[in-house]
């Protein structure tokens, strides 16, 4: 897990994703491209998904239980 505390901290895109998930619950990426403002935020949604931090329900994207542990700690830096 520290290795993706890393690799999330090193890319503030991916950190905002992650925060906003947390703090709003399941969304599509069309509203979390506007809601953190990341013009290409499917990119780097997709690349979260490959990391098993988000999935994607009902055509929203949700935070993981991995995704979820790795959010907190985050904030926790």
């Amino acid at each position: 897990m520290e290795e993706l505390i890393g690799f999330i901290a090193s890319n503030n895109r991916l950190g905002k994703i992650l925060a906003v998930l947390d703090s709003k619950g399941p969304m599509d990426s069309a509203t979390i491209a506007k809601t953190t403002r990341i013009a290409a935020a499917g990119k780097n949604i997709e690349e979260l998904a490959g990391k098993k931090l988000v999935v994607l329900e009902n055509g929203k994207y949700a935070l993981t239980e991995l995704g979820a542990k790795v959010s907190h700690k985050i904030r926790g830096l």
